[in-house]
């Protein structure tokens, strides 16, 4: 690229503990260098380098430096001190990778009160949009921030594992482990809490992990959920503010702030559906295309260019860790004094805490316990209705064919009387034959009994045939 700076100079708080933030600006300085200036980042103590993350960044070190009219000063938001300008007639840059912390060192009017006016890199699209409201007269350029795909990798074959980083809220981290622990769903499922580990050790237990819990809080961005997308790993949290563009990604949940009961039920629906190697892919693709290294060296590259239109002359630098005011150092006995009573102070905190801890695990093993029972009655409930289902069934099958009985019955009955009707009707018709047949008889007896030989002559002939053929 075709430009006059010749350094971009990234102030670093000397932090000891690992952060997010102080990683972001190693990555700039490094990804800086692809734009073609002289990138470095700057700490106050001499030989101080961060511990938890490797990085190919230039670090410098002093109270003090020289810059020259075409160089440009990168501050972080945190940095920014009421009523001190680090670097009066030099090009100066906000970076803000949280609009949560703007005012946490500035309380004057007309921030930032800086000679000449500082331009203002943003790291998320809120961030973006909060500062440009925030800050009207500021120039404010969106500098996204960018995921090391290859440090966080993916792996093929997952665990049943969640992952949570507790330093924000190391309460809900508790209780959230807590439950983990107490509920049977969660029976075999490997719960790992992150807490003053290197990068490349997070990196690691992401890699293979099911699901990633974000416990965040006045985001920024929430550098790890992007992480953990890289990685393949589901998402379960909070988006705390600058997290929400992030929570756009396939694969996250996002939940109402400080309700762990939700992420729990998330949690454990996951863990029995859990998505195939197919779905985790598209999360880390989601991750590759929004937050890549030359997505970040563009809108870099753009930023810088428009620094250098900052009219400037030059100046000292001085660090701004300088201006932080070391309190003067009590006697030993007094300092001896207050640590024994800030220890007693501790001991007694910590065995609250231990009581209401020891309250609060019999209250959620209680209320497991009845949601237990509960989920015990429903499925007996529910045993119950099949087997009424079943029996209904059945019932309406004896009821059909107790129907199909009853019209048997009916033309029984009717075959019953008509059969009656026909036997009497045969009776009859057999008694009044037989009733003839006997007159009959008696009228051929009194005949053969009371006529002459001669006279019935012809009539014993006659009924001499009627009665075999025998003859008079």
């Amino acid at each position: 690229m075709s430009t006059m700076t010749r350094q971009v100079v990234y102030v670093v708080p000397d932090v000891t503990e690992p952060s997010g933030g102080v990683h972001a600006i190693y990555r700039h300085a490094e990804l800086a260098e692809r734009t073609g200036v002289d990138a470095k980042v700057w700490h106050l103590a001499e030989g101080f380098r961060c511990w938890w993350f490797s990085s190919s960044a230039k670090v410098i070190s002093g109270e003090t430096l020289e810059l020259g009219p075409d160089d440009v000063l990168v501050v972080p938001e945190v940095l920014v001190l009421d009523g001190f300008d680090p670097a009066p007639g030099v090009r100066k840059v906000i970076y803000n990778q949280n609009h949560y912390y703007t005012y946490d060192n500035f309380t004057g009017a007309d921030y930032p009160a800086w000679k000449p006016a500082p331009q203002v890199w943003a790291g998320s699209v809120m961030t973006t949009n909060v500062l440009k409201a925030l800050l009207p007269k500021l120039k404010v350029h969106l500098v996204p921030n960018v995921i090391d795909t290859e440090l966080y990798r993916f792996a093929e074959e997952r665990k049943r594992k969640i992952v949570l980083l507790p330093r924000k809220r190391p309460r809900e981290a508790a209780v959230l482990s807590a439950i983990f622990k107490n509920d049977k769903r969660f029976a075999g499922v490997e719960v790992v809490a992150l807490d003053d580990v290197t990068e490349q050790q997070i990196a690691d237990e992401l890699a293979d992990a099911s699901i990633f819990i974000a416990l965040h809080r006045d985001e920024g961005f929430g550098l790890p959920v992007a992480q953990a997308l890289a990685a393949g790993c589901v998402v379960i949290g909070y988006p705390a503010g600058g997290g929400a563009e992030q929570f756009e990604a396939p694969g996250t949940h996002a939940v109402e702030d400080a309700d762990v009961l939700s992420i729990v039920e998330k949690a454990a629906a996951v863990l029995a559906n859990e998505p195939d190697l197919a779905e985790r892919r598209s999360y880390r693709e989601w991750v590759e295309q929004r937050y890549s290294e030359d997505a970040m060296v563009e809108k870099l590259q753009v930023a810088i260019e428009a620094a250098t239109k900052i009219r400037a002359k030059g100046g000292t630098a001085t660090h701004p860790l300088t201006q932080v005011v070391t309190p003067e150092v009590p006697p030993v006995s007094e300092q001896l004094e207050h640590s024994l009573a800030f220890a007693q102070e501790q001991k007694e905190a910590r065995e609250r805490a231990e009581s209401v801890a020891t309250g609060l695990e019999d209250a959620l093993g209680k209320a497991l316990a009845e949601l237990e029972e509960s989920r015990r009655r429903e499925y007996v409930v529910a045993q119950e209705l099949h087997d009424l289902k079943n029996e209904y069934t059945e019932l309406t099958k004896a009821a059909e064919r107790l129907t199909a009985l009853d019209e048997a019955t009916t033309l029984l009955a009717e075959y019953a009387r008509d059969n009656d009707r026909l036997s009497r009707r045969l009776d009859e018709e057999i008694r009044q034959h037989l009733h003839w047949r006997t007159t009959l008889q008696d009228k051929i007896d009194d005949l053969e009994r009371s006529t002459s030989w001669r006279v019935t002559a012809p009539l014993r002939k006659a009924t001499g045939v009627i009665k075999g053929g025998r003859n008079g």
